[in-house]
């Protein structure tokens, strides 16, 4: 290569002319000037200037003229796009100019293939006999070919006329006016169909609104056979602040002659001196709408609703957070009794004391409020020590804490003007160590660790205590080693409580930083002293000290597979009172296959048996094909039953699934049949639902 600077052949004048001047810089394998001071520039040549760079295999450079001529490979990049063309006439100063035979590649991949293109401006083309396409060079299902286009990259979009969409070369549909969005801009989107049972035929019309780059919005009119019309509405913005999403939707419903609304609203600010505000919404008008109008599982597994509206702040010796929470039972027709918190201000605040002393004082304080039963104020104040140990350079940890919670109540329209108070005093012990074994090759490591934890909690019967957000949860292998079992604040246990866990796990090297756990074991159980219960309503008190046996399962055998496992067993009985069980598998190749399994002994909780199996298999390059079955073994009913087919393209794909659901819900109180049909092509939008 002979770069034109160091060249004795030419005037060193001119190159510094043209650097200064121009900002360019040539190299070629030959390079001339001619008497009126063109240079001409043959093999391998390559012009550098300021926003792009031109490869061609000859150039013609008129400097004065501002114009350059290339042919040969010729190549122009620049951040907006790569074009590729036999040849091309371009004026630097007015970015104009015209390309031959060219293809025009956008950032995001998508080309335009023209036989003459016409450079406007810096941004703007105008192309005859042109052919647009988002698919890969070497796998084109799909383009628009049309006899004229406009390309505007500011606007952001591609206008064409006398157009035809051709899947493999085959023309499906033509219009004489198309545009095609190349980002976000304002217009239809493809419309989205649906049958079902309960909602009869759907049809909705989506139109994207982007009046400017920090806001936009969806408007979305929705027909329902079986139910009327559903005007839908979603609009977002963004800012250095924040972010906000609020969606609405509502009807006039046929079926049930009354009006139904849902509104669903996301909002993030970040405040002053580090505070966020913070607002996640969802409402409905009724219990019914989420079984009615939801897609998926939403609908049958839904059973409350959540709004919430907080401030916070987080320092560095604690938090705070001051929230407004509004809460809707789904499973009642009447809110009437489900509690609301106007408002709620906790903190946490931790302090070293020592190097192995830490004070930590948490309190809640919140305003229970509903139109139906007991409400008014709760505080709850927990301050308590912490002493955290390590011995054996980490082989052995231990955690000490004491301390003590204290609840006032002031509650509304009582019998007596008698405050409710709660104090209790608690400490717990854990000490955990480990033991490993490293094998010689060092690709193995086996750890074998022991959990001993001690809980004293000197609490009083609570049975008087009002009740506004406790319930008792079962022996789980999360709650296990916790001193308390209730959820909320209201109720403390009372327990001398001794709980021993051992744990063991083999892990395999995957390479210097990173190992993988291939198997881990847990089993547990704990003996209570006392047997005794601050509110037998909530839980009776236990007959026998000792707890059901729990154990938890976790073997990774295979890159791939995984077995989940978890459940009790009740030595005095002699069963077992739960039993989880879920098998997961998937394989490079896209196969992938789920069962789940659980059972609950009706001596235990709620009877329950279900088997769950589902499935994706690829049966080709890019068919796939999809399966789930949900039965409930108790019942001998199939509770949910779906399948489908998948083609999955480069540059488009198409999915058919049908399902079948017995379970009813919602005001239509059946069974609900339908299927989902969805075709999508990359960059153009999709068709279905």
């Amino acid at each position: 290569m002979i770069r034109l600077l160091p060249v004795l052949l030419l005037s060193l004048p001119l190159f510094i002319s043209i650097a200064a001047a121009e900002g360019t810089d040539i190299t070629a394998d030959e390079l001339t000037r001619d008497a009126s001071g063109v240079v001409v520039a043959s093999g391998n040549v390559i012009i550098h200037r300021k926003g792009g760079t031109l490869h061609a295999d000859e150039v013609r450079y008129d400097i004065k003229r501002h114009q350059i001529q290339a042919r040969g490979h010729v190549i122009i990049e620049s951040p907006k796009a790569v074009i590729h063309a036999d040849s091309a006439q371009l004026d630097t100063e007015t970015k104009q100019g015209f390309m031959q035979r060219a293809v025009i590649i956008l950032p995001d991949g998508e080309r335009l293939s023209a036989a003459r293109v016409e450079r406007v401006n810096d941004h703007t083309y105008h192309a005859e006999d042109i052919r647009f396409t988002a698919c890969p060079t070497d796998d084109e299902a799909w383009n628009l070919a049309a006899a004229e286009a406009t390309l505007d990259q500011q606007a952001g979009k591609l206008t064409a006329r006398h157009t035809r969409f051709e899947t493999y070369g085959i023309p499906v549909l033509y219009s004489p006016y198309w545009q095609q969005p190349l980002r976000r801009m304002s217009g239809f989107l493809v419309p989205r169909v649906g049958v079902g049972k309960r909602r009869g035929t759907e049809v909705s019309i989506p139109y994207y609104f982007a009046p400017s780059p920090a806001w936009d919005a969806t408007l979305t009119p929705h027909w329902m056979s079986k139910r009327g019309f559903m005007p839908e509405v979603e609009v977002r913005h963004v800012s250095v602040h924040g972010s906000e999403i609020v969606n609405f939707e509502g009807l006039d419903d046929k079926l049930t002659g009354s009006r139904r609304v849902r509104l669903q609203g996301d909002i993030s600010w970040h405040m002053p001196f580090s505070t966020e505000f913070e607002i996640q919404a969802d409402h409905v008008s009724d219990h019914d709408y989420l079984a009615d109008f939801s897609g998926g599982d939403e609908g049958a597994s839904t059973r409350y609703l959540q709004s919430q509206a907080s401030l916070s702040q987080q320092g560095k010796f604690g938090d705070w957070t001051l929230l407004a929470r509004h809460q809707q039972d789904l499973t009642k027709p009447s809110n009437a009794q489900t509690l609301q918190i106007v408002p709620r201000l906790e903190s946490r605040l931790f302090t070293p004391l020592g190097s192995n002393l830490v004070f930590h004082f948490d309190q809640q304080t919140t305003r229970f409020d509903r139109r139906t039963g007991t409400d008014g104020w709760r505080m709850d104040l927990h301050p308590y020590l912490e002493l955290p140990w390590e011995l054996a350079g980490g082989g052995i940890t231990a955690t000490l804490q004491a301390g003590t919670h204290h609840t006032r109540y002031w509650l509304r329209d009582t019998p007596n003007a008698t405050t409710p108070i709660r104090t209790t005093g608690e400490v717990s012990l854990e000490i955990r160590p480990v033991f490993e074994r490293i094998a010689e090759d060092r690709e193995w490591r086996h750890t074998i660790s022991p959990v001993l934890r001690y809980d004293y909690v000197a609490a009083p019967d609570q049975a008087s205590l009002p009740n506004f957000d406790s319930a008792f949860g079962q022996l789980t292998m999360s709650n296990f080693l916790s001193s308390n079992r209730f959820s909320g604040h209201d109720r403390i246990e009372r327990v001398h409580r001794i709980s021993l866990m051992f744990e063991t796990g083999l892990q395999a090297r995957m390479n210097e930083t990173q190992a993988r756990d291939v198997a881990t074991l847990r089993i547990g159980a704990a003996y209570d002293f006392i047997r005794q219960t601050v509110d037998a309503a909530l839980k009776p008190a236990p007959t026998r000290p000792f707890t059901n046996l729990l154990g938890e399962l976790l073997l990774d055998p295979l890159p791939g597979l995984s077995l989940r496992a978890d459940g009790q067993y009740d030595p005095s009985g002699n069963f077992w009172p739960v039993i989880h069980a879920a098998l997961n598998w998937h394989t490079r190749r896209g196969h992938r296959f789920r069962a789940a399994y659980r059972f609950t002994d009706a001596r235990y909780a709620k009877e329950a048996q279900l088997l769950y199996i589902s499935g994706e298999a690829r049966l080709g390059q890019r068919w796939y094909a999809n399966a789930g079955w949900q039965y409930d073994t108790l019942l001998k009913l199939t509770q949910r039953l779906d399948g489908g087919i998948r083609y999955q393209h480069p540059c488009w794909s198409v999915m058919l699934d049908v399902y079948r659901t017995n379970r009813p819900s919602g005001t239509a109180q059946a069974a609900d049949v339908g299927f989902r049909f969805l075709l999508d092509f990359k960059g153009l939008g999709s068709f279905g639902t």
